[in-house]
C-alpha cells in the first residue's frame, strides 16, 4: 500500500530539505528527521482501491503521529 501525505498535512515546524542526502523532512533543530523508508505513524484520512493496489491519503497533524523511534 502506498500513502500520499500533502504538505498541508505535515506539521509546520517540519521543513523539506532537498539538499540533504537523501532528501528529507526535518525540524529546524534537526531533532526529528523523516526520510524515505523510515517507519512513521500516520492517520489515514481516505483510501482508494484499484484492481491490484490500495492507495491512501494520510496526515501527520495529530498527537503521537510521525517518526517511530
Amino acid at each position: 500500500m502506498s500513502c500520499f501525505i500533502s504538505r498541508h498535512s505535515i506539521p509546520s515546524e517540519m521543513e523539506f530539505d532537498p539538499n540533504s542526502n537523501p532528501p528529507c523532512y526535518k525540524t529546524m533543530d534537526e531533532d526529528i528527521v523523516i526520510q524515505q523508508d523510515d517507519e512513521i505513524r500516520l492517520k489515514i484520512v481516505g483510501t482508494r482501491v484499484d484492481k491490484n493496489d490500495i492507495f491512501a491519503i494520510g496526515s501527520l497533524m495529530d498527537d503521537y503521529l510521525g517518526l517511530v523511534s
